[in-house]
Protein backbone atom coordinates (compact mmCIF):
# COMPACT_ATOMS: atom_id res chain seq x y z
CA UNK A 1 0.00 0.00 0.00
CA UNK A 2 3.27 2.40 0.95
CA UNK A 3 4.44 1.35 -2.00
CA UNK A 4 1.63 2.26 -4.18
CA UNK A 5 0.95 5.67 -2.27
CA UNK A 6 4.89 6.43 -3.13
CA UNK A 7 4.04 5.79 -6.99
CA UNK A 8 1.08 8.03 -7.17
CA UNK A 9 2.66 10.61 -5.23
CA UNK A 10 5.67 10.61 -7.71
CA UNK A 11 3.56 10.26 -11.01
CA UNK A 12 1.51 13.01 -9.65
CA UNK A 13 4.49 15.53 -8.90
CA UNK A 14 6.33 14.54 -12.08
CA UNK A 15 2.85 15.78 -13.91
CA UNK A 16 2.87 19.07 -11.91
CA UNK A 17 6.08 20.23 -13.11
CA UNK A 18 5.72 19.11 -16.97
CA UNK A 19 2.48 21.11 -16.48
CA UNK A 20 4.23 23.99 -15.02
CA UNK A 21 7.04 23.97 -17.25
CA UNK A 22 5.11 23.52 -20.41
CA UNK A 23 5.77 25.77 -23.03
CA UNK A 24 3.01 27.42 -24.16
CA UNK A 25 2.67 31.10 -25.43
CA UNK A 26 1.61 33.28 -22.97
CA UNK A 27 -1.20 34.46 -25.38
CA UNK A 28 -4.35 32.19 -25.68
CA UNK A 29 -6.31 35.02 -27.37
CA UNK A 30 -4.59 35.53 -31.00
CA UNK A 31 -6.39 38.46 -31.05
CA UNK A 32 -4.75 40.54 -27.98
CA UNK A 33 -3.02 43.37 -29.55
CA UNK A 34 -1.18 43.48 -26.21
CA UNK A 35 0.83 40.21 -26.83
CA UNK A 36 2.90 39.28 -29.70
CA UNK A 37 4.96 36.23 -30.32
CA UNK A 38 8.68 36.21 -30.35
CA UNK A 39 8.96 37.35 -34.18
CA UNK A 40 7.92 40.59 -33.74
CA UNK A 41 9.75 43.67 -32.75
CA UNK A 42 9.23 45.87 -30.03
CA UNK A 43 11.08 49.78 -30.56
CA UNK A 44 10.63 53.15 -29.22
CA UNK A 45 9.93 51.41 -25.56
CA UNK A 46 11.00 54.48 -22.46
CA UNK A 47 11.58 51.19 -20.63
CA UNK A 48 11.40 47.63 -20.51
CA UNK A 49 10.30 44.65 -18.31
CA UNK A 50 11.59 41.46 -18.50
CA UNK A 51 8.69 38.98 -16.59
CA UNK A 52 9.96 35.18 -15.97
CA UNK A 53 6.84 33.62 -14.46
CA UNK A 54 7.03 30.45 -12.57
CA UNK A 55 4.48 28.50 -10.43
CA UNK A 56 5.82 26.57 -7.43
CA UNK A 57 7.31 23.19 -9.08
CA UNK A 58 10.54 24.39 -11.41
CA UNK A 59 12.12 21.74 -13.65
CA UNK A 60 16.13 22.56 -14.56
CA UNK A 61 15.28 24.90 -17.92
CA UNK A 62 12.82 26.99 -15.75
CA UNK A 63 15.97 27.74 -13.13
CA UNK A 64 18.37 28.27 -16.55
CA UNK A 65 15.89 30.96 -17.33
CA UNK A 66 15.69 32.54 -14.29
CA UNK A 67 19.65 32.50 -13.88
CA UNK A 68 20.63 33.24 -17.34
CA UNK A 69 18.26 36.63 -17.62
CA UNK A 70 19.20 37.39 -14.08
CA UNK A 71 22.94 37.19 -15.77
CA UNK A 72 22.11 39.13 -18.68
CA UNK A 73 20.61 41.96 -16.17
CA UNK A 74 23.58 41.93 -14.08
CA UNK A 75 26.39 41.65 -17.07
CA UNK A 76 25.25 43.13 -20.35
CA UNK A 77 22.66 45.12 -19.64
CA UNK A 78 23.92 47.02 -16.43
CA UNK A 79 23.93 50.35 -17.56
CA UNK A 80 20.43 49.90 -18.87
CA UNK A 81 19.34 48.71 -15.40
CA UNK A 82 20.98 51.72 -13.96
CA UNK A 83 19.42 53.94 -15.88
CA UNK A 84 16.39 52.76 -15.05
CA UNK A 85 15.81 51.41 -18.66
CA UNK A 86 15.38 47.88 -18.30
CA UNK A 87 14.29 45.98 -15.01
CA UNK A 88 13.46 42.52 -14.26
CA UNK A 89 10.69 41.26 -12.07
CA UNK A 90 10.01 37.29 -11.26
CA UNK A 91 6.96 36.25 -10.70
CA UNK A 92 5.26 33.47 -9.08
CA UNK A 93 2.12 32.87 -10.18
CA UNK A 94 1.01 30.59 -7.59
CA UNK A 95 0.60 33.63 -5.08
CA UNK A 96 -1.94 35.71 -5.04
CA UNK A 97 -0.34 38.84 -6.12
CA UNK A 98 1.35 36.37 -8.90
CA UNK A 99 -1.97 35.27 -9.73
CA UNK A 100 -3.48 38.99 -10.42
CA UNK A 101 -0.34 39.74 -12.64
CA UNK A 102 -0.15 36.04 -14.82
CA UNK A 103 -3.85 36.97 -15.36
CA UNK A 104 -2.43 40.52 -17.23
CA UNK A 105 -0.57 38.85 -19.73
CA UNK A 106 -2.28 35.70 -19.72
CA UNK A 107 -0.34 33.47 -18.46
CA UNK A 108 -0.40 29.75 -16.82
CA UNK A 109 2.81 28.39 -17.01
CA UNK A 110 6.22 29.42 -17.35
CA UNK A 111 7.23 32.22 -19.31
CA UNK A 112 9.13 34.95 -20.47
CA UNK A 113 7.57 37.70 -20.90
CA UNK A 114 9.28 41.61 -22.79
CA UNK A 115 7.01 44.26 -22.17
CA UNK A 116 8.10 47.34 -23.30
CA UNK A 117 6.72 50.77 -21.83
CA UNK A 118 5.50 49.23 -18.76
CA UNK A 119 1.48 49.88 -17.42
CA UNK A 120 1.43 52.84 -20.05
CA UNK A 121 0.35 51.87 -23.67
CA UNK A 122 2.48 49.07 -23.38
CA UNK A 123 3.36 45.96 -25.71
CA UNK A 124 4.11 42.62 -24.53
CA UNK A 125 6.12 39.90 -26.43
CA UNK A 126 6.63 36.02 -25.87
CA UNK A 127 9.62 35.00 -25.84
CA UNK A 128 8.94 31.46 -24.18
CA UNK A 129 9.53 29.22 -26.58
CA UNK A 130 12.59 30.71 -27.46
CA UNK A 131 13.69 30.64 -24.07
CA UNK A 132 12.79 27.01 -23.23
CA UNK A 133 14.39 25.81 -26.60
CA UNK A 134 17.69 27.88 -25.37
CA UNK A 135 18.15 28.91 -21.74
CA UNK A 136 20.00 25.59 -21.12
CA UNK A 137 21.23 24.03 -24.11
CA UNK A 138 22.62 27.40 -25.97
CA UNK A 139 22.94 30.28 -23.23
CA UNK A 140 24.89 32.34 -24.88
CA UNK A 141 22.35 32.37 -27.78
CA UNK A 142 19.70 33.18 -25.10
CA UNK A 143 21.56 35.82 -23.57
CA UNK A 144 22.38 37.63 -27.36
CA UNK A 145 18.86 37.14 -28.52
CA UNK A 146 17.49 38.65 -25.28
CA UNK A 147 19.85 41.27 -24.82
CA UNK A 148 19.25 42.34 -28.67
CA UNK A 149 15.93 42.49 -28.30
CA UNK A 150 15.57 44.67 -25.56
CA UNK A 151 18.66 47.22 -26.52
CA UNK A 152 16.47 47.45 -29.68
CA UNK A 153 13.39 47.90 -27.90
CA UNK A 154 14.65 51.38 -26.22
CA UNK A 155 16.39 53.23 -29.31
Amino acid sequence: MKKSLLMFMFGFSMMATAQSCSNKPCCANKNNATCQNASASISNAEQVEIIYFHGKQRCPTCLAIESETKALMEEDLAPQVEANNVKMSIVDFSTEEGKEIAKKYKVSFSSLILVANPGKNETAENLTNFAFANARSNANEFKKVIRDKVLAAIK
